[in-house]
Formats: C-alpha cells, structure tokens, sequence
C-alpha cells in the first residue's frame, strides 16, 4: 500500500492505493484524514483503470511522428529561449485549475522569469463560488467552510453538497452526523432544499422546493426580506411565483430565525455571485459566523482566462502555445472557436494523457 491523492480541481481526495506486483489495483480513502473519515468518491475509486486504458498515449509525437523525450526536452527549451529574449512576449500557457502547492511555486517563478507570458487556466464547471461575492461583502478574498454538524437547520439553495460542491466527501459525512437519532427523544437536523433538478441533497430534504436556477436571485431575495423586513429587496424578489410561496418562505424563515447560530444557507458554485453575496449576508445575519460557517482566506487567482488567451490570439500576440492537460476542443464555451484560435498559431504543444482532440490539432 501506499498513499496518494486524487485531485479535483481546487482541491485533491485522499487517498491509499492497493498494489499488487508494484501496480495498483484498488483505491480508497486515507483513513488517517479526519474530515473525511476514509470516504473516497465514485470518480476517485475510478480512476485506477487510466492506469491501464489501451487509449492512452504510448509515445510523443511531432506531426503525427512519433520522437523521443529527448526531442521533446529540446523543443521545450528552444520555446523557453525564444520567450527569455523577449520577457514572455508570444508564449500563452494553458492549463486546468489546480490545488498543487509546487505548479503554484513554479507559475510564480515562470512569471518573474517571463512577465510578458500569458498564464492562463480554463475548468469547464466550478465547484467553488464566485471570489467576487466575498470580496464584495469582506473586501478580501475568501471563501466559506461549512460545518453541517453543527447546523440544526440546513437551506441549500441549488446546492448539492452531498455530490457537486466542493468538499462534498466532508460535508455528507457532517450533515449524517445530525441525523443519527438513538433514542426518540434525540433531535434532528432538517433540511430544506431548492433547486432545478433533483439532486442526491434534494432526495434527503425534509422540504424541497423544485425553482428554476434562473429564479434562485429572487427567491433568496424573498426570503432575506422576510428574516430582515429591508422593502430595499423588492426590485430583486419581483417575479418570483410558486405555489404556496408566501407560507413556504414565512415557515422558513422563522424556522431560522428560531435556530439563530445553529443554522446554515448554502448556495451552488455555479449561482452568480449576486446570489453568493445575499446567501452570505442572510448568514452573517443570523449569527452563524464562527459557528457553522467559517470564512477563511485564499489565495488571489491571478491566472487569465480561456477569453483572454483567445482574444490575445486574435491581435497575434501569441506565437507558442502550450496546452497542459484539459480539452478546451470539446468544452471551451460555443463563442470561442477553439480549433480555429489553435489553427492560427505557430507554434502548439500539448500535454496530456490520450490522444484527444487537442492533441490532434497539436504539432507536438
């Protein structure tokens, strides 16, 4: 046995991994990790058969011929002399988001060597909210940490923090903790959930309520106005209509109001940040800062984006590309042609595992 990890985006899955003649053959989680107490995901336990996948890549391969590492070492450092000459003017980097403590040590190193380079990161779903909504309301940038062990009353609003969110090992391991009931008089947690498509949290609510994710602004509106009295809420709750809203929102919020410091409301990564910010305002409202939500500091993300890259192309100031893992040819958003953008470039080397869309239109 030995330890290892799977990553996932912002974050990485603990993990033990079984071996047998040196190859490993079952993954599961490191029990010695607390927080998720040797839980491991589906993805995670998956992901030992890439090791041996026909599909993946068996050689490097320049213009569909195949060189050896040596080759591709050189290539790399006649990139790397040319981007030196000239500070980074004409290299653009692509890369998925990741949670690596060294990538993030060498990217800081590779910029003060190369400040005129484009860094750039592209993840076609976010699992954590908006920066934006945090520092709009703390003025810094940082993100929550839920405790559902503490909470005795959950709202998720199109959250699905047993599965999607970010931690989400965690967070169903917490939230079982408040329905584990021995004798009858023991109490236990309830949660509410809105949402637009049935989710592993929304078959676990004591009161669900199905809303398109287009109305989640207008609904947390709704329902802040109803905990605060503040009429300022109108302009942004107007619209919204469902059967029985006006007892569902006033039961929920005095049901909250009632469990002031011992109650939660989570809100999904991928709500606006319009939304992330009244979801913060109505907890630091109820007192469950320091209790069962923790706001902690992370670290600016000052890579570039897909957009940026794709519009630096355009004005042909990218001439080398390197492309680190990902497949923007399948997910990049519809407005970005991103074969086209790749086509127009001189230079294009992709890393990667299979030979994938990317690598296809890659010359090395």
């Amino acid at each position: 046995y030995y330890a290892t990890s799977f990553p996932v985006r912002g974050a990485a899955i603990p993990l033990l991994a079984e071996t047998h003649q040196g190859r490993p053959t079952k993954l599961e989680g490191n029990p010695s990790y607390q927080p998720y107490g040797g839980a491991s995901s589906l993805m995670s336990q998956a992901s030992v058969l890439d090791l041996y996948d026909p599909d993946r890549s068996t050689s490097h391969t320049k213009n569909g011929a195949a060189i050896t590492s040596a080759a591709v070492r050189d290539q790399l450092a006649a990139i790397y002399t040319e981007a030196a000459g000239m500070r980074g003017v004409g290299l653009a980097v692509l890369a998925e988001s990741s949670s690596s403590p060294s990538r993030a040590r060498l990217v800081k190193v590779l910029k003060k060597r190369l400040p005129q380079a484009i860094w750039a990161e592209y993840d076609a779903v976010n699992d954590e909210p908006s920066p934006a909504a945090a520092k709009a309301i703390f003025g810094k940038h940082v993100k929550p940490i839920y405790h559902f062990d503490k909470a005795s009353r959950v709202v998720a609003i199109d959250a699905d923090f047993f599965h999607a969110e970010s931690g989400a090992l965690g967070y169903a391991r917490d939230f079982a903790k408040g329905r584990k009931v021995i004798k009858k008089d023991d109490p236990m947690n309830r949660l509410y959930a809105v949402e637009s498509t049935f989710s592993l949290t929304g078959s676990m609510a004591d009161h669900r309520l199905r809303l398109a994710s287009s109305h989640m602004l207008a609904f947390v509106a709704a329902l802040l106005k109803k905990l605060t009295g503040d009429s300022r809420l109108d302009v942004y709750s107007d619209g919204l209509d469902f059967k029985d809203q006006d007892a569902w929102l006033t039961a929920c919020a005095a049901d909250l109001k009632k469990h002031e410091g011992d109650c939660v409301i989570v809100a999904g990564a991928h709500l606006p940040p319009q939304v992330q910010a009244l979801v913060y305002t109505m907890n630091l409202f109820l007192k469950n800062d320091g209790k069962t939500i923790d706001f902690v500091d992370a670290p600016e993300n000052e890579a570039s984006s897909l957009t940026e890259i794709s519009a630096a192309v355009k004005a042909g100031k990218v001439d080398n590309l390197v492309i680190l893992g990902g497949n923007p040819c399948y997910n990049a958003p519809a407005d970005i042609d991103f074969d086209g953008m790749v086509e127009s470039i001189g230079n294009v080397v992709r890393y990667g595992y299979y030979v994938d869309e990317p690598s296809a239109i890659a010359s090395t």
